[in-house]
């Protein structure tokens, strides 16, 4: 055999196992696509199996939730009108304590106003027990102004127990009463006397005799007076 047709020979199965492995090596790369196609496929299957379960479990819960609302719709026979027997009850226990409310509430405002006036009695009475103390020490002042022998500390005592002594009657809401030179009032003047003048219309105080008093809008005691005849 000559050396080119060895050479020839050697070319040709060289070639012969480059194309066996590139076939070789084709076959692998199918093999691997292969592979891959159905690891993809496996996967698409498992997501579409658990895209199917999450909607067989939402299905579920839907019907589950629907029954439970179908259940508390449902009204029992006769349950309206007990509600509505209630509620009128429940409405008439109500108007019940409210009015109970206002007769309690009636109750202090006039047990209140009681309580006032029954204190207002008590200070009128004391305040007219005090009168005559007053008219007194009027007097005594008087007398003690007049007599030079008296001294002068003693009348200043009078004094300042006398400011002090009509400083509470103002306090507790005493007034004195206007006489001379008003129109005589019954409510407010007694007349002791009445004479004739010429000075003075018919009616009118002419003088005072005695000291009225009265506390607030109550006469404590008229005063006592001298009118003109009419």
């Amino acid at each position: 055999m000559t050396a080119k047709k060895e050479k020839r020979i050697s070319k040709k199965a060289v070639e012969i196992a480059e194309e066996k492995e590139d076939f070789q090596k084709k076959n692998q790369k199918k093999k691997r696509k292969g592979n891959k196609v159905k690891a993809e496929d496996r996967e698409d299957k498992k997501e579409k199996n658990r895209e199917l379960e999450e909607t067989e479990k939402a299905k579920a819960v839907s019907e589950d939730m629907g029954k439970k609302t179908a259940r508390e719709e449902e009204v029992p026979p006769g349950l309206d009108q007990e509600i509505g027997e209630l509620r009128q009850k429940n409405e008439e226990l109500l108007d019940q304590l409210k009015r109970k409310q206002a007769d309690i509430d009636n109750l202090r405002r006039i047990a209140k106003a009681e309580q006032a006036e029954m204190r207002d009695y008590a200070l009128h009475d004391f305040l007219c027990r005090l009168l005559p103390v007053l008219d007194n020490l009027e007097r005594g002042l008087i007398s003690a102004r007049e007599d030079k022998a008296v001294p002068a500390s003693y009348v200043e005592g009078l004094e300042m127990i006398h400011k002090q002594l009509l400083q509470l009657f103002e306090q507790e809401g005493v007034s004195e009463i206007e006489a001379v030179g008003t129109t005589f009032d019954p409510n407010c003047h007694h007349a002791v006397m009445q004479v004739e003048s010429d000075e003075e219309e018919p009616g009118t105080v002419m003088e005072e005799l005695q000291k009225g008093y009265k506390h607030r809008t109550r006469i404590l005691r008229p005063s006592m007076v001298k009118v003109c005849r009419d």
